[in-house]
C-alpha cells in the first residue's frame, strides 16, 4: 500500500472512529460531573478532597467511626440541599433515616474497635450507594414508596370489621362507624393522590390514621408494649416467610427487617434516647401493619 492509500485508509478509520469517541467522551463528562457532585459532597463532610470511599476504609482500619463522626454534617447538608431546591423533603427525610441506620451499623461494627473486611465492604457498599442517591436527587423508586395504598386495602379491613363484630369485640354500631371512617379515609387518600404522588405529610397522616383505625378494630398488636422489639422482629421474620405476596415485595420486607435488626442490636448495646424508641417503634408498627400481624 503506498502513502497515499495509507493516509485515505487513516482518514476513513478516523472519521469512522470519531462518532464513537465522541460519545465515550460525552459519558466520560458526565462521570466526571457525577464524581464532582460526590465529591464535593462527601470530601467537605469527611475532610477528604477526593471524596472516595478509601479514606473512610482507613479510618474503619484505624478503629475509628467516621460515619458517627460527620452525622451532623451529613444532615446539615441534607437541609441545605432542600433549602436550595437540590432535594425534596421525601427524599431527605429518607436519605437521613438511611444515613442514621448506616451510622448504627457502624457502631456496632465497631464497638470492639475493630472492622473486619466484609464489614467495612459492606459499610462502604452501603455509604456509595448513599452517594449515588445524592448525585441522582432521587432513590429511583417513589412508586414503590407510595405506601399506605388504603383504597387497595379496604376490602380486606371490611372483612376484619366483620370478624370483630362476629367475635363480639365490636357492637355493630362501632362497625358501621369504623367502615364509614375507613371510607373517608380512602377519599382523603384519593385527594391527595390527584398530583401522582404523596408527599411525607401526606403518607405519614395516612398512616397515622390507619393505625389509629386498625387499634379500633382490636385486633392488631401493633403497639403491644410486652413484647420487646426483638420478639416483634422475630414475628415479622415468620410472617414475611409465610406471607401470600411478590418475591420481590418479600425481598423489599427481607432488607428492611434486616436493617432493623441491625438497629435492634446496635440499641442493645447503646443507651437508646426517646428519639430512638419513637423510630424503632415507628418501623416495627409499620412492618407489622404491612403483614398484617394481629393478636392470636
Amino acid at each position: 500500500m503506498n502513502n497515499l492509500s495509507k493516509l485515505l485508509a487513516t482518514a476513513a478509520f478516523l472519521a469512522a472512529a470519531s462518532p464513537a469517541a465522541a460519545q465515550n467522551t460525552t459519558q466520560n463528562d458526565q462521570q466526571s460531573r457525577q464524581q464532582d457532585r460526590i465529591n464535593s459532597i462527601f470530601g467537605a463532610l469527611f475532610g477528604d478532597r477526593t471524596g472516595s470511599s478509601g479514606s473512610l476504609e482507613s479510618q474503619w482500619a484505624s478503629g475509628r467511626t467516621p460515619l458517627a463522626n460527620q452525622r451532623t454534617q451529613f444532615d446539615s447538608r441534607i437541609d441545605s440541599d432542600v433549602r436550595s431546591g437540590a432535594l425534596d423533603q421525601t427524599t431527605a427525610a429518607r436519605l437521613k433515616t438511611d444515613y442514621a441506620e448506616l451510622v448504627q451499623l457502624e457502631l456496632r461494627y465497631g464497638a470492639d474497635r475493630r472492622f473486619t473486611m466484609q464489614e467495612r465492604s459492606e459499610l462502604a457498599e452501603r455509604y456509595n450507594a448513599l452517594t449515588q442517591v445524592l448525585t441522582n436527587q432521587t432513590y429511583g423508586d417513589e412508586d414503590d414508596l407510595q405506601s399506605p395504598n388504603v383504597a387497595e386495602g379496604q376490602s380486606e379491613f371490611m372483612d376484619r370489621v366483620d370478624a370483630s363484630i362476629a367475635a363480639r369485640r365490636l357492637s355493630r354500631v362501632a362497625g358501621n362507624r369504623l367502615k364509614a371512617d375507613y371510607r373517608i379515609l380512602a377519599r382523603t387518600e384519593a385527594s391527595y393522590l390527584r398530583d401522582g404522588m404523596l408527599d411525607e405529610r401526606e403518607r405519614d397522616d395516612l398512616d397515622a390514621r390507619l393505625d389509629a383505625l386498625d387499634e379500633r378494630v382490636g385486633d392488631t398488636a401493633y403497639n403491644n408494649s410486652t413484647l420487646t422489639p426483638r420478639a416483634r422482629l422475630s414475628a415479622i421474620a415468620t410472617a414475611i416467610s409465610s406471607a401470600n405476596m411478590s418475591a420481590t415485595a418479600q425481598a423489599q420486607l427481607r432488607v428492611e427487617h434486616s436493617d432493623l435488626s441491625y438497629l435492634e442490636a446496635a440499641y442493645a448495646r447503646l443507651t437508646m434516647t426517646a428519639d430512638d424508641r419513637r423510630y424503632m417503634e415507628s418501623r416495627l408498627s409499620d412492618l407489622e401493619r404491612r403483614l398484617q400481624i394481629r393478636k392470636r
